[in-house]
């Protein structure tokens, strides 16, 4: 996925990746141990975050309407990353949650925001991250857009977009954190259809990126996940 880059094809190439996170956000992730990327994804349960042993250095990074929420720790930094809905013109999952809200009423230093995708002129407040659509960055600038049947692909994924930027941040002077996902699979409710998920999926495979297995459900959770998918 290393390939060239016309920055001019596309609005986003002239922004400034490393400038688009927030002064505060940058010095965490200086010094944290690992990085870890909560998938929105129903399945994650409480044993699964619990089983990471998350401690006060680490940087959780959550997405859009945060179905997690009530799993959070106030002890690590908490990023939380919203994709636009450039049709409707909204961020998904703002304004925030009264249990995020919360998060940031108690530990502002600790908490971040970040917002991706947008295409209209906007001015991020403190402790806020903005990347236009499309940052300039090989897996992202590069990604799919004609599919061989159906509706064209509308971009990257909101996690996509985080995770794929996380990773080339680790490689710059003065970060060297360790990345992981939990919860970038398939194990509950139904992917939307918008993205391509096997680009996605394909990347992260072959990534430097540590993926955490769900813990195994029991025969009723599995089930139920079964009926939810069918269901919809």
């Amino acid at each position: 996925m290393s390939q060239p880059m016309n920055l001019t094809d596309k609005p986003g190439g002239d922004q400034d990746v490393l400038a688009g996170l927030p002064a505060g956000l940058k010095a965490c992730l200086q010094q944290a141990p690992r990085v870890v990327l909560l998938a929105n994804n129903p399945a994650i349960t409480a044993a699964d975050v619990a089983a990471l042993g998350i401690g006060s250095g680490d940087v959780v990074v959550s997405f859009n309407t945060c179905v997690q929420a009530e799993l959070l720790s106030a002890d690590a930094v908490n990023v939380f990353v919203h994709g636009f809905n450039a049709p409707d013109q909204y961020f998904f999952g703002l304004p925030y949650q009264p249990v995020v809200q919360r998060l940031f009423d108690q530990h502002p230093a600790r908490c971040f925001s970040v917002l991706v995708g947008c295409t209209q002129p906007l001015c991020p407040l403190p402790q806020t991250g903005l990347y236009w659509e499309r940052i300039p960055l090989p897996a992202l600038w590069n990604y799919p857009v004609d599919r061989p049947k159906g509706k064209r692909y509308v971009g990257p994924s909101t996690g996509f977009n985080m995770l794929v930027l996380l990773d080339w941040l680790r490689a710059q002077p003065g970060y060297g954190y360790q990345l992981l996902t939990l919860g970038f699979s398939n194990e509950a409710g139904k992917l939307w259809g918008g993205h391509a998920w096997d680009y996605e999926r394909a990347w992260l495979v072959a990534a430097d990126v540590t993926v955490i297995p769900l813990a195994g459900r029991s025969w009723w959770q599995s089930l139920l996940a079964t009926f939810g998918r069918s269901s919809r």
